[in-house]
């Protein structure tokens, strides 16, 4: 495995709690109360959290984001931003933006977020109620941003895109459009895979097709490709010269994780505080909380098995394409060397599409 010196553990993620006050249908890991205790688990205290920034800093964690769940509605919350925020870190907050109080705005006008990340599942309540079964959540949502948009923090409005909220896909990028100017477009995800760490909703019923997927993705490319002809947009170099890197290299630290800095730079605790390499990670961690965070960021790398060759990916004309990663591959197949079918499909989807716009 990688030695200590080509490891640093520079962004952390905190999830500080699992729960939340919507009930989004495709949440990878959303639990609440009594899947908790039926996991035999526990959230951390605010003094645990506290004291592993404490620990984290040390080590050299520069980035820290704090998320869920939805951190907000952790009554403690404040408790716990205060402290850290304190400790010098560039703090990324993730929220829904409906459980913004004044509490909440006092102290982030006092230590403001680096960066806050609100996410949006829909254009109405409807969508909204269907969603995320909050009959007044865009209500909630639209007063959240209004208050935290006078904050000096950079900013981001995020969506996940599946089957319950596609249709407002073009209301939303127009609404944030409107909001934050062109410049700052809607960041779309389409990537939803099958829940994890026991969490109760039944993301992999709710996400697209892999042909809607592509679908989705050639869209956007069409509206670009029509903004060059017009001219109103100039590509840096030509299309014909576009090239795809293939992930086939091994891994330069060695261990499972090659294109991403998960276990090398980067780590998650999740809220029962468990050390995983990714936040996508369904299982390998180690216990920060049990045996400090220097040994458990120390010890994460054998978690996971040593990188092997994936043949069968290998020898595909659509890898370039695929949105498959060792996470994706375990919480898909029960193995981080197993096919997943739904992603090997959207990679074809792909590969169709850009070859029909002559890209490659």
């Amino acid at each position: 495995m990688s030695s200590a010196e080509s490891r640093k553990p520079l962004n952390g993620t905190f999830e500080l709690t699992g729960r939340c006050n919507l009930s989004c249908r495709m949440c990878l890991i959303r639990v609440d109360r009594q899947k908790i205790q039926c996991l035999g688990s526990r959230e951390r205290t605010a003094e645990e959290w506290i004291g592993m920034a404490e620990q984290a800093a040390k080590a050299g964690t520069l980035g820290l984001l704090l998320t869920g769940g939805e951190v907000l509605l952790r009554s403690d919350f404040c408790e716990i931003y205060e402290a850290i925020a304190q400790m010098g870190f560039l703090i990324t907050v993730y929220t829904n933006a409906t459980l913004v109080t004044d509490r909440v705005m006092e102290l982030f006008r006092k230590y403001p977020p680096h960066k806050i990340g609100v996410t949006m599942y829909g254009a109405s309540n409807n969508t909204y109620q269907k969603l995320c079964g909050c009959n007044d959540g865009y209500d909630r949502f639209t007063e959240g941003i209004e208050r935290l948009s006078v904050l000096p923090s950079l900013f981001e409005i995020r969506t996940t895109i599946v089957k319950d909220n596609w249709c407002d896909l073009r209301a939303m990028q127009q609404f944030t459009k409107q909001k934050f100017g062109s410049d700052k477009p809607l960041q779309i995800s389409r990537f939803v895979t099958k829940s994890i760490r026991g969490g109760i909703a039944c993301a992999g019923q709710c996400r697209l097709t892999s042909e809607e997927n592509a679908a989705m993705i050639y869209s956007g490319l069409a509206g670009l490709y029509q903004k060059v002809k017009n001219g109103e947009v100039r590509l840096p170099e030509p299309v014909e010269k576009f090239s795809f890197r293939q992930r086939r290299a091994l891994p330069e630290y060695g261990c499972l994780f090659q294109h991403c800095g998960a276990g090398i730079d980067q780590y998650t605790i999740t809220w029962d505080g468990s050390m995983y390499a990714c936040e996508l990670m369904p299982e390998g961690c180690t216990k920060p909380f049990a045996i400090g965070f220097q040994k458990a960021w120390e010890e994460l790398p054998d978690c996971y098995p040593q990188s092997r060759s994936m043949k069968v990916c290998e020898e595909c004309e659509y890898e370039p394409f695929c949105e498959s990663c060792p996470a994706v591959r375990k919480a898909e197949t029960g193995d981080f060397f197993g096919k997943p079918e739904y992603f090997c499909r959207e990679a074809k989807c792909v590969y169709d599409m850009l070859k029909e716009m002559h890209v490659i």
